[in-house]
């Protein structure tokens, strides 16, 4: 029993550690998902960079109430577990993220962003994110223009330098 519970515990420990746990969407997922619902996408982006001074996600309550509604009805379009994030040259869309605490780190995620600023203030440029890059960063893959998946990584030692 004792073997059973440690293990479980092991396995809690590294999903949740674990830059690539099991749940993390594939960047062939994530490009089709984008195409599938670039008008979407290109209006929540559209509203973020507008609401970027006032807010940091769809859900601030510095937004009204029907903005905050359009938010969500456009997010339900794409996948009501999206979390958007704004402002910091770049507008996420992320599908997965997780750590330890996430308010203490480490921590990570991997989604969609339209960036609004060159792509180096933001990350490194790689050919793809289906693997852990091994070190804490940014990391970028494009799709078109302005759009790109993004890797997000922050380790313990820099946990209090960034926000996801």
């Amino acid at each position: 029993m004792l073997c059973l519970l440690a293990a479980v515990l092991a396995f809690y420990v590294w999903h949740y550690t674990s830059p690539f746990p099991f749940d993390v969407p594939k960047d062939r997922s994530l490009v089709a998902l984008f195409h599938a619902h670039q008008q979407a996408f290109q209006t929540l982006a559209d509203m973020a960079d507008k609401d970027a001074t006032i807010a940091s996600t769809e859900k601030s309550e510095n937004l009204g109430v029907a903005r905050r509604s359009e938010y969500a009805r456009l997010v339900s379009q794409i996948d009501r577990k999206m979390k958007l994030g704004f402002g910091d040259c770049r507008i996420a869309f992320w599908f997965a993220r997780d750590g330890i605490l996430l308010s203490i780190g480490p921590r990570w995620a991997k989604g969609i962003a339209c960036l609004t600023c060159v792509p180096s203030r933001v990350g490194e440029i790689v050919s793809n994110l289906d693997k852990d890059p091994g070190r804490g960063g940014g990391y970028l893959v494009p799709i078109e223009g302005d759009w790109y998946m993004i890797y997000q990584r922050l380790d313990y030692d820099d946990w209090r330098k960034k926000k996801l």
